[in-house]
């Protein structure tokens, strides 16, 4: 059988360098939200693969139930808690598949399995890679649609940093960061902040520095031009829906209890191994700038009282 054709794409993110191959074209990164984060880097921080599977190319012989339990018990298995893993796969009978996992059983404790009907992905933190098999006839939801900005997140932790989901307006260098659930209101407070930069409004990387101090990081996942610049953090801003405007200053433990809960699909990818870090990194990152409840009615903000509380 011939080799298939890949594809490589080089992205810049956080000042960190990741590598993502693909044995189909994946037309989004064609999009210039993405464009503008490439990077003609060889030195890559981490590797994703993926990799698209024909019913076909299965030829391998379907685990027993004893199988299952033992590969169950060799490596961590994050979503064994809510969700049972569809062993009628074809994808686990794909050779390379099988390979993969000999290959990574010798350190499971550091890799964590999502096993569903049409994909199946393998995280291994010792060698930083993902791979990421899907069906062939689910190709379309990677080619043509969004990809999960969780794809760049396991391990982070290793360089400081942690992928936050809100948006990030920057003036002058400091940064004001809104955060809410999903339809909380981030991309309107975005919005309504003039003379500012937006960073982005969905997905922020924050990376710990040297010297201690943090800073915010544009991403591609933002309806906003995309700005691959970076910001101080200068105050959080939890949103809240309200007939009238106000600021009331919370405690660095009320942005992180946010952050913790908000954050679980993440944390549910990290071995129990790293846990601590990612513990140490939120909290820390929760006390590096000034937190405020914003209360607010749609479409309006107060700017001045928020660059207030944004001051050195």
């Amino acid at each position: 059988m011939a080799e298939k054709q890949r594809f490589d794409y080089y992205f810049q993110l956080a000042c960190s360098c990741f590598h993502i191959n693909s044995d189909s074209n994946i037309n989004c990164f064609l999009l210039p939200r993405f464009s503008v984060f490439y990077s003609n880097c060889n030195d890559y921080f981490s590797a994703i693969r993926y990799t698209f599977v024909d019913e076909n190319e299965s030829c391998e012989t379907p685990f027993s139930k004893t199988e299952c339990n033992d590969l169950l018990s060799a490596f961590e298995y994050p979503l064994k808690q809510y969700e049972v893993p569809y062993w009628n796969s074809h994808i686990l009978n794909f050779p390379p598949v099988r390979k993969l996992l000999e290959d990574c059983s010798n350190h499971g404790e550091q890799v964590t399995l999502e096993i569903r009907k049409h994909s199946l992905v393998i995280i291994d933190f010792l060698q930083h890679r993902m791979d990421i098999f899907y069906s062939r006839d689910n190709v379309h939801t990677i080619i043509e649609g969004r990809v999960d900005p969780l794809i760049f997140t396991p391990f982070l932790h290793d360089i400081r940093a942690l992928i936050v989901h809100s948006s990030c307006v920057s003036f002058d260098g400091r940064a004001a960061v809104f955060l809410a659930m999903d339809e909380g209101g981030k991309t309107t407070a975005a919005n309504l902040c003039k003379g500012g930069r937006v960073l982005a409004d969905d997905q922020i990387i924050f990376r710990k520095q040297d010297d201690g101090g943090w800073l915010a990081y544009g991403t591609p996942w933002t309806t906003f031009p995309p700005d691959p610049d970076h910001a101080v953090p200068a105050a959080f801003f939890l949103l809240e829906k309200a007939d009238e405007f106000s600021l009331t200053e919370l405690s660095s433990r009320e942005l992180f209890s946010f952050l913790w809960g908000e954050h679980f699909k993440i944390r549910f990818q990290i071995p129990s191994m790293y846990q601590t870090t990612l513990f140490d990194l939120y909290r820390e990152l929760s006390s590096s700038a000034s937190v405020y409840l914003m209360k607010s009615p749609k479409d309006y903000i107060d700017q001045d009282a928020i660059l207030k509380c944004m001051k050195p």
